[in-house]
């Protein structure tokens, strides 16, 4: 009897039970398994079963049980031991840098907030340490989207976005993964995930798969940033916009968690790279301070007379 090609293809050494653990980074969450890249050599392997709090980006300690080819997919079945987020792993050539140029926050910023000479004292805090931080560079940079034709107006981020608002949410889901398959570097990918994993807020446990895809995002951005950074990342630079986007996020989400310090380190981090403030961080920065939690907030806002 011929057998199938198409069957399993099983060791005997890959149904024994491992006796060290292997790394896989999570580009895709699916209904019972995670898409992974194996790591150090990015192979792609599926690994089944799945807690299901895992999220993209993620790099996870598995202790492999057992592990098969189906076709040319390789499957991994394993208790998840560890996890993290390893921006190296993430993006492991950093993403550009561009010089824009000089920025002086006493000729192009101070008018915003200063109509007279007596209004100084009436600024807030974190105003003041922009303009302590005197005149700095403004940087833009580089942004990765797999897919994209600079000769459409549409890119696979844009056409995801739209994909959500029409309530077609898995599709946008799928779109969004494949970009971070083709490319982990893809920050936006993160942010519009993190977005719709954070909803409404109302669970907090799909915030904290939200916080794990900003953090994603983050740490590929931050990896771009030399050390000691102290230059501004403009939203008005538009390759800007997913770093800013994910570190918003990443600040809600702790915000939402309760963690008020790690929150206001995160906005006060978003105010001073883009001090025009584009994502109205200074509307909810004083809530933060004082400890309002989150969900009291967002309820007295929604509720507020238009």
């Amino acid at each position: 009897m011929t057998g199938n090609s198409a069957s399993p293809q099983k060791s005997r050494a890959g149904q024994e039970s491992a006796d060290r653990t292997v790394e896989l980074l999570v580009v895709a969450v699916e209904r019972v398994s995670l898409r992974c890249l194996r790591l150090p050599e990015r192979r792609p392997v599926i690994l089944r079963p799945m807690r299901g709090d895992e999220a993209e980006g993620e790099v996870l300690e598995v202790l492999p049980r057992r592990k098969w080819r189906f076709g040319r997919t390789d499957y991994l079945v394993g208790d998840i031991v560890g996890s993290r987020i390893d921006a190296a792993a993430l993006s492991p050539v950093p993403l550009e840098l561009y010089d824009r140029g000089p920025w002086d926050p006493q000729a192009d910023f101070v008018w915003l907030w200063k109509e007279n000479d007596d209004a100084e004292e009436e600024l807030p805090e974190w105003v003041w340490a922009v303009l302590r931080a005197g005149p700095r560079r403004e940087f833009e940079m580089q942004q990765v989207i797999p897919g994209a034709d600079p000769d459409e107006p549409d890119d696979p981020i844009t056409q995801a976005a739209e994909l959500a608002r029409a309530g077609g949410l898995d599709a946008a889901f799928r779109m969004l993964q494949r970009c971070i398959e083709a490319d982990q570097r893809c920050i936006d990918a993160y942010a519009h995930l993190g977005c719709y994993y954070f909803g409404d807020g109302c669970s907090e446990w799909w915030v904290r798969k939200a916080l794990k895809c900003y953090r994603a995002g983050v740490a590929i951005g931050e990896r771009a940033l030399p050390s000691g950074f102290d230059g501004l990342l403009p939203w008005g630079w538009v390759d800007n916009r997913p770093f800013l986007r994910a570190l918003h996020g990443l600040g809600l989400c702790q915000w939402r968690l309760g963690d008020f310090a790690a929150a206001r380190e995160t906005f006060w981090r978003l105010l001073m790279l883009d001090p025009w403030d584009s994502l109205g961080v200074r509307f909810v920065i004083d809530e933060v301070e004082a400890g309002r939690d989150y969900l009291a907030w967002q309820s007295e806002t929604e509720n507020m007379p238009l």
